[in-house]
């Protein structure tokens, strides 16, 4: 017959330090660390965990590509949060929700899920990867899709005592920041963010208070770079001269986010160039 008399002193050392691991804030990047791509992080604190977008690596194909899935255990992660569809930041999102054993919640912005399927569908018809290498195909990412929720900008929703909601970030169309709040701890997760508004998305919010942890996307973060009217002003007298010389300009650029800020900046421009009426842009 089993003992029901108090613990003995080497359980009680076992639960102190289960009790103590439980209280550490730990955070893991399972991408982008020390890198740019696939961007992932992983957080855990007081037995609630929470996992910072699901992107892939695009200086690698196949498994290659994934964020360190591996070091964790995707059964145990609670909230997922995508901040934007970025291939860096959404990419691997299929492949987690169909092919782990991730059992969580997932949310983005309205706008993020409805790009992430158009670009996600892309990104599967012109991988050069052979069909045994690819990470998902084009009905593992309609299944992701009926996982998938939604959130409002500063809507706060909560999942197994975990509090997150989300401020503008500017970047993209649909892009947030989280803030998450566990046990009075709470956690910015920026992704990629501007402070500089443009001509079609506002500029990242402010939170209105400081929180306790920051985990900020750096990939400029010790660069200058020139004022944007300088910039614009640049772009444009290299197209105009182009054009007066006879010449066509081709622009290369993301088709979703840069392409319809330039397209914004042409339009204004060529509207304060009547000698530019002519010329068509395509």
């Amino acid at each position: 017959m089993a003992s029901m008399g108090r613990p003995t002193p080497s359980l009680k050392r076992r639960d102190s330090m289960v009790s103590k691991e439980g209280d550490q804030l730990i955070i893991t990047p399972l991408g982008a660390g020390s890198e740019v791509g696939r961007s992932c992080v992983y957080m855990s604190y007081k037995g609630k965990t929470v996992m910072f977008d699901c992107g892939i690596h695009p200086g690698y194909s196949g498994m290659a590509a994934l964020p360190y899935f591996d070091e964790i255990d995707p059964s145990i992660i609670d909230v997922l949060l995508v901040t934007h569809f970025h291939l860096d930041h959404a990419a691997s999102l299929p492949y987690f929700l169909e092919k782990t054993t991730f059992k969580g919640q997932v949310f983005m912005t309205h706008a993020t899920k409805a790009i992430y399927k158009l670009l996600l569908s892309d990104y599967v018809k012109v991988s050069k990867v052979s069909v045994e290498d690819m990470l998902y195909n084009e009905q593992d990412i309609l299944r992701s899709m009926d996982r998938i929720e939604v959130i409002d900008f500063h809507q706060t929703l909560e999942v197994n005592g975990i509090r997150f909601w989300c401020y503008t970030a500017g970047h993209v169309l649909g892009a947030a920041m989280f803030m998450v709040d566990i046990a009075g701890v709470r956690v910015l997760y920026t992704g990629d963010y501007s402070r500089e508004e443009d001509r079609h998305l506002q500029a990242a919010e402010l939170p209105q208070f400081s929180p306790d942890i920051c985990i900020i996307e750096s990939t400029y973060g010790v660069r200058l770079h020139q004022p944007r009217h300088i910039r614009e002003k640049r772009f444009t007298e290299i197209i105009h001269s182009t054009l007066s010389q006879g010449g066509r300009v081709l622009i290369l650029a993301f088709a979703l986010g840069r392409a319809q800020e330039l397209l914004l900046i042409l339009d204004e421009y060529w509207s304060n160039h009547p000698e530019l009426h002519n010329i068509p842009i395509y």
